[in-house]
């Protein structure tokens, strides 16, 4: 099993609708999924249509209240172990624990060979669930919005990374730099597509070939709890994440 996660300590990038798009581009290949929300905001269990009272969540399961098999609900989406809001209330319990930043590792490893991919959706800070997913990773993928200041905070991240590469998991690696909410009509968006090739070879950062285009099917199909690629697989935004996950796949 490969697992990516989908990550930028900025919020407003796309980042829960690429967790939520790439995730369900790969079942639509026919690649057996597994998606983790560890946002407390809990916006990828919302849309996946997971229940969070009486059932076993990401809280439950780093708690260790239950095993990794018991925590997974099956939707019309997908395969989630669903986030919880009540695990920012044990932030403090978790980085001061022995092994705190291995929780979610040791979870997916007992699921190692029942899914295909596991993609994790991470909350918008620096915090021990960022750690923790890129901990448990094979891979990470950073989504940035076309905009002036969209590599700001990105060298932290990328340090960050270069940290947990270091000291917790050397094989963690930079899936790439994702451009979303790209509109090719505005002359910034594509000074911002242009600039990025050069800043990811100085910063030392891989880049997917293709920004994810401004769409609103997807908005339209998050409202819905639907997916894109049933109601809207011919719009610019399901293209455009087929194109990505082929890469992914390529890799």
């Amino acid at each position: 099993m490969k697992t990516i996660s989908i990550a930028n300590q900025k919020g407003g990038v796309g980042k829960t609708t690429t967790a939520l798009n790439i995730s369900d581009a790969l079942i639509h290949s026919g690649y057996d999924v597994l998606f983790i929300d560890l946002d407390p905001q809990c916006n990828s269990t919302t849309s996946y249509g997971a229940k969070i009272k009486g059932k076993n969540t990401i809280y439950d399961l780093m708690n260790g209240n239950c095993k990794s098999k018991e925590a997974i609900q099956d939707t019309e989406f997908g395969k989630i172990i669903a986030g919880d809001p009540l695990i920012i209330e044990d932030e403090n319990k978790f980085l001061t624990k022995i092994g705190g930043y291995n929780i979610v590792r040791k979870a997916i490893k007992e699921l190692e060979n029942d899914f295909d991919y596991c993609i994790i959706d991470t909350p918008p800070n620096l915090g021990i669930f960022m750690y923790n997913a890129l901990v448990a990773s094979d891979s990470v993928i950073i989504p940035i919005k076309a905009e002036k200041y969209a590599i700001d905070g990105l060298s932290k991240l990328l340090e960050t990374i270069g940290d947990i590469r270091e000291n917790a998991n050397e094989e963690l690696v930079i899936e790439g730099v994702l451009l979303t909410c790209y509109d090719q009509r505005n002359s910034l968006d594509k000074q911002v597509w242009y600039d990025l090739p050069d800043i990811a070879e100085e910063m030392e950062f891989n880049i997917f070939k293709n920004p994810i285009r401004i769409c609103q099917a997807i908005k339209d199909c998050q409202a819905a709890s639907v997916s894109l690629f049933d109601i809207a697989g011919d719009s610019n935004a399901a293209e455009d994440y087929i194109r990505v996950v082929k890469q992914i796949l390529k890799k």
